[in-house]
């Protein structure tokens, strides 16, 4: 096999669709250099040809460039003859979107998938020495909207209608939390593979014995022979008889595991390796990662023809969906290696607009905080893409569970059948690719389309997909399609039909998934309520928040950095997302006029709405029968350009304080604490799979800072699940602050406080807040009195161990800021002046 990678010397134009093609092509003006795999947009930016859409307004000024055709084009050098029996192929890992290749003046490919790789034979079209590559990508909206004229308008949220008739992410069209940006361009790399045979296809289904104890790994190979000895079935079947695959596979440190010669029948080989005492791969927080190394190499007399490596984490995974104790429906739990895991995490987006400018370093940089806040879990949202293959290599070997839409968001989609022929190749692809990472835990038909049926009349439960396709056609896609693909490509690992699913709107909270956006969206219920909005397993809910001052500074101009200026209105993409965002501030806080005032208000309401809703749900956790609410997924983790957002990680990578309040309530234990009329309950969270003994303080104290009571209780905690610790009663006509630590070997490991809401009612003395800087960069923070929300700052390229602190008297916090050096520590807290 040899690639010659096809990402250098590329060009582009706009097409002018009234003047000759060819004569465009040709001639030498009007073309900038491309970056392949790229974006237009990306590369008009680069030569000053348009303002970047992520500043101030600029994206109303981008929306020319999705509106018109756009030529690439290429000159690649062959440098030697092709020998007789080779075969060349030009590969495409991704067209955005409406594509035509031209190979030296012959037209060799029409895409109109964004999400499926596609391979053309120019075996005899190549010469040596320059062939000129000529790609044409015609206008995804105009497409769309021809088909749409055709197919007939659907009822959708978010974006162009005519998104639903275009296999194209669908976030660029614009959603409530991202620009409208039609990208163009080789999103993915393009090469030309030059080969006599190649390893085709490598799939690994492996399977977990019941007691842990050994890993059957079967390999099976298909061998693709090149085009002039496909062509004679007498030379292809001795040319597969003079081929061997030889398999190997390596264990985490890189020993030798197992070594198998295969031969290859009809164009196939198959194996099955047996591992004993297999090394498990874990979730994050129950274990580790190791990785095992599977390489199959296809020889023919001593000569490697290819060669194929995979990552391969051994674990055994299954959705349970049992009867619960006590309670109506069935359970919706991941369980790795016999245990339940609840999933705490979020959901993911697209990191950019222009995702060809993700870095893997990037990925890695989001997953690792992820990790680092305890999330186990994260679902890849059906309104973008398929993910690179780095963001997949992170979670794997992070330990987190990928939840994986597949994409579709939000609409009815058609389904005649170029529309299924066109999602059978991409899933079928994506599912390939995807299907050996172990962080992989489901595959799932789309997102909200049940709901949005539901909610417009067209889903009806009682039918079949088939009786049900008038009014809503894609149901055979999720219902049937979609598992009929995974079970034949992936079948050790579940699918379901979509998120939310399992009732007849989406709203069950007795089995499936749910979306609770009763907070924010809907009645706009106050987020105290979230215990209320339970379910099996809460797969979104969120509250936005304004992302750090730096990140505003690079795309609001000096004069509209305030609250409610146009161009922070402009980067809420939420319709009414300003309005909804000032019902959460006027119930519950003070509203600041100023703008580093506004940032803190939203990021305090966003991290104690969040804390809220999970420490709820976590208390749900009640151990064997009784795990009533299985996950809590935030939407959202992060953001595709600088925004007022769900996410709890900006644009560039900063953390909102959500991300430390998340963190805390997903400790592998923690306590939690609920106010009703006259008492306060409380409980622990043991998150791990081993008994746990701690001694629990409950300590009660005034505003000013004087303790009223103190209980102290030993409690041994059972693993994995909650342990309800009571009730304790106080005057309800009194501001109280109730504050629980848990002690293990004299040592406090985690902390929970509950403080009287709203917050706005309250006047706070000055907490008397001190710091001391202690060599390694340890930050000793302390305080007189009870202080709300401390938010610790000092710019970019601090990692805060933890911050959105809530300080009690004479209990000092010791908080790690690796590389703040000699700076100086701002701290802002709420009542500050």
């Amino acid at each position: 096999m040899r690639q010659i990678m096809l990402s250098s010397g590329w060009q582009l134009r706009q097409r002018d669709p009234s003047r000759d093609l060819a004569t465009q092509i040709d001639e030498d003006d009007g073309w900038i250099p491309a970056t392949v795999p790229g974006v237009v947009h990306h590369d008009l930016i680069a030569a000053g040809l348009l303002p970047d859409p992520f500043e101030g307004l600029n994206e109303r000024a981008a929306q020319w460039v999705g509106e018109v055709d756009w030529l690439y084009r290429c000159d690649v050098e062959i440098a030697d003859d092709l020998a007789p029996d080779e075969t060349a192929t030009l590969c495409f890992d991704g067209l955005d979107t409406f594509a035509k290749v031209w190979f030296d003046d012959v037209m060799v490919l029409s895409s109109d998938n964004m999400f499926v790789p596609r391979r053309i034979e120019v075996t005899r079209l190549i010469q040596t020495g320059y062939n000129r590559l000529i790609l044409l990508f015609e206008s995804a909206l105009r497409r769309g909207r021809a088909r749409e004229a055709e197919g007939g308008a659907l009822p959708l949220w978010n974006g162009d209608s005519s998104r639903l008739y275009v296999r194209k992410a669908q976030y660029h069209y614009g959603w409530d939390w991202g620009p409208t940006l039609l990208t163009v361009g080789p999103w993915r790399p393009v090469r030309l593979e030059v080969f006599t045979a190649r390893i085709a296809d490598l799939h690994c289904p492996i399977e977990v014995t019941p007691d842990l104890r050994v890993a059957t790994i079967p390999v099976k190979i298909d061998v693709e022979a090149g085009s002039a000895i496909a062509r004679n079935a007498q030379e292809l079947a001795l040319f597969f008889a003079s081929l061997m695959v030889q398999v190997d596979l390596f264990d985490p440190d890189g020993a030798p595991v197992a070594s198998v010669t295969l031969p290859v029948v009809d164009g196939r080989g198959s194996t099955d390796l047996v591992v004993f005492a297999p090394r498990l791969w874990w979730p994050n927080g129950y274990g580790d990662q190791p990785l095992y190394r599977l390489v199959v190499t296809l020889q023919r007399n001593n000569d490697i023809l290819d060669r194929r490596e995979l990552r391969l984490g051994l674990r055994r995974l299954r959705l349970v969906q049992d009867p619960l104790e006590g309670e109506p429906g069935t359970t919706f739990l991941f369980e790795v290696n016999n245990v339940p895991i609840f999933c705490g995490g979020a959901n993911w987006i697209p990191a950019d607009s222009f995702v060809t400018r993700i870095t893997p370093e990037r990925y890695r940089a989001w997953c690792e905080q992820a990790a680092a806040a305890n999330m186990v879990m994260l679902r890849v949202w059906g309104g973008g893409i398929y993910e690179h293959d780095a963001f997949y290599d992170a979670c794997d070997e992070l330990g987190l569970l990928v939840w994986q839409d597949f994409m579709f968001a939000c609409g009815i989609y058609p389904a005649p059948g170029w529309f299924r022929d066109s999602v059978r190749a991409e899933a079928e692809a994506q599912v390939r690719r995807l299907r050996h990472h172990p962080c992989l835990a489901l595959w799932c038909g789309n997102n909200e389309d049940y709901q949005i049926g539901a909610a417009t009349g067209r889903y009806d439960p009682n039918l079949t997909p088939e009786e049900n396709a008038d009014r809503f056609p894609a149901r055979v896609l999720y219902e049937r399609l979609l598992p009929a693909i995974c079970a034949d490509l992936d079948p050790t690992r579940p699918y379901w039909p979509g998120s939310p699913y399992g009732g007849a709107d989406g709203s069950d909270q007795t089995s499936g998934d749910r979306h609770t956006w009763e907070i924010w969206h809907g009645p706009v219920a106050p987020y105290q309520a979230y215990a209320a909005y339970h379910g099996r397993f809460v797969s979104e809910f969120g509250m936005q928040a304004f992302p750090d001052r730096a990140t505003i500074e690079t795309f609001a101009p000096p004069a509209e950095r305030y609250p409610q200026s146009r161009t922070l209105d402009h980067h809420n993409k939420a319709a009414d997302g300003p309005r909804r965002l000032a019902v959460y501030l006027n119930d519950n806080v003070r509203i600041p006029p100023d703008l580093d005032g506004y940032i803190y208000a939203t990021q305090l309401v966003q991290a104690e709405a969040l804390t809220t809703a999970i420490r709820a749900w976590r208390r749900r956790w009640g151990g064997p029968g009784r795990y009533a609410t299985a996950g809590a997924l935030v939407w959202q983790l992060n953001d595709c350009w600088p925004v007022i957002s769900w996410s709890m990680i900006d644009y560039y990578l900063r953390p909102k304080p959500a991300l430390y309040a998340v963190r805390r309530a997903l400790a592998p234990i923690t306590p939690g604490l609920s106010r009703t009329a006259d008492s306060v309950e409380l409980w622990v969270v043991n998150g791990t799979i081993a008994a746990a003994d701690v001694e629990v303080e409950l300590r009660t104290w005034t505003l000013g800072g004087d303790l009223v009571a103190l209980e102290k209780l030993s409690v041994s905690l059972p693993p994995n699940r909650t342990t309800e610790l009571g009730q304790f009663g106080f005057d309800p006509g009194s501001a109280l602050i109730f504050d629980a630590r848990l002690i293990v070997n004299d040592r406090i490991v985690a902390r929970a406080s509950l403080w009287p809401e709203p917050f706005k009612y309250l006047t706070l003395p000055d907490p008397v807040i001190v710091l001391d800087l202690a060599p390694g960069d340890y930050l000793h923070i302390r305080a007189a009195r009870p202080a709300k929300g401390v938010v610790l700052s000092a710019g970019d390229g601090v990692a805060w161990s933890d911050n959105y602190l809530d300080l009690m008297p004479g209990d000092e916090q010791v908080i790690h800021a690796g590389g703040l050096g000699e700076r100086p520590v701002s701290v802002r807290w709420l009542g500050m002046m």
